[in-house]
């Protein structure tokens, strides 16, 4: 069998790599730092000025010695960018202290070229309701993540204008006042190691919402209403909150944390999943009484699942639960969850509590 040397030299010194079409040399930049893109551009006259044209800008400050040449370099990038090529994507991963140059540099690029996606990462300080960040027509994905917890205090005016945006998560902030009713069309709401200040009940006023996330909230004595007509599923995970005012037309809700039975003000008339996961608690009769009663708020739940402290807490008083009826009427499948546990002490009495009304519901033990 003969080998073609000749043939294969000639495949080997193709740069392969260069015939490949400017999108999915943009698609395989992407996830890089722009100045790995520059710097990976420059050692092909192929690429010299692919960069300039990339919908995806990626700036982070980590990779330069000081905030001057940090600032220097996303001036350059963004000042000899191709304006003609729209940016789909901007992330920003800052580590020091924001100032308003940056603010308004991210700012000014967000609305000139109709961005979609704002992704900002902030190892220090935001100022202070900068006023030119927060309204865009374009947004529609909005991520603003602190990691010092609290140094992003947002208090507006007015409330954010971003008619178009769908998704919005937040992490690490303060918040008060009214801040989404101009979000109209959000649709998934994140709200992560926050807090509330100010005000004693907050107002998320979101027309749209159909998906809430509550994680790691500290609000102990303030009410939250959501003023949300289209609310189908909130998950709460590890919040502090005096009351939450839901809507009762929830779908779907799943909470995590530390027992708070009565976080709920009424009952939910149409729920298909429910799962409530406490950490360990005392059994208290009071405790017991107060689980009861926000069980009965869940009367509408088809699916539910219970964790194995729960049904311990309630087990432990057996002559309450003779004086109060079935919570769940349309109960499908009851889920005890004993995930954290060798074993699950479940009295006769609470097993037909949770069941007597849906006799044909199947009960498992996971």
């Amino acid at each position: 069998m003969q080998f073609d040397h000749d043939n294969v030299r000639r495949v080997v010194e193709q740069d392969r790599l260069s015939r490949l079409p400017d999108e999915l040399i943009h698609k395989i930049m992407s996830g890089f730092d722009m100045k790995f893109v520059v710097e990976t551009c420059l050692l092909s006259s192929r690429w010299k000025l692919l960069w300039t044209s990339m919908p995806f800008l990626n700036f982070s400050s980590c990779q330069f010695g000081s905030l001057l040449r940090f600032a220097e370099f996303m001036t350059h990038v963004l000042s000899h960018r191709n304006h003609q090529t729209e940016v789909s994507l901007l992330k920003l991963h800052f580590q020091g202290e924001a100032n308003d140059f940056f603010v308004r540099k991210i700012a000014n690029y967000v609305f000139s070229h109709n961005v979609q996606e704002l992704t900002i990462w902030l190892g220090h300080n935001l100022p202070n309701n900068p006023p030119l960040l927060f309204s865009s027509n374009s947004l529609k994905h909005f991520t603003l993540t602190s990691v010092v917890i609290g140094a992003c205090n947002i208090t507006p005016k007015t409330p954010w204008d971003f008619p178009a945006l769908t998704t919005l998560h937040l992490s690490g902030i303060v918040l008060s006042g009214d801040l989404f009713s101009k979000c109209v069309n959000v649709k998934n709401l994140t709200l992560e190691s926050f807090s509330i200040v100010d005000v004693e009940e907050f107002d998320i006023i979101t027309p749209r919402l159909s998906n809430l996330m509550l994680i790691g909230g500290k609000c102990a004595s303030k009410v939250i209403n959501l003023i949300a007509p289209q609310l189908e599923n909130l998950t709460i995970y590890h919040c502090i909150i005096k009351l939450l005012n839901a809507p009762s037309i929830l779908s779907s809700l799943c909470y995590t944390g530390f027992p708070h039975p009565q976080l709920f003000k009424d009952c939910f008339h149409s729920l298909n999943e429910v799962t409530i996961c406490w950490l360990k608690m005392p059994y208290k009769k009071e405790d017991a009484l107060k689980t009861i009663h926000m069980l009965q708020k869940l009367h509408s739940a088809r699916y539910v699942t219970l964790d194995a402290y729960i049904v311990e807490c309630i087990s432990s008083f057996p002559d309450l639960l003779l004086h109060h009826s079935s919570p769940f009427t349309n109960l499908i499948c009851l889920t005890i969850d004993s995930s954290m546990r060798m074993d699950v002490k479940m009295s006769i009495e609470a097993r037909n509590f949770l069941i007597e009304n849906s006799p044909s519901a199947t009960l498992i033990m996971k």
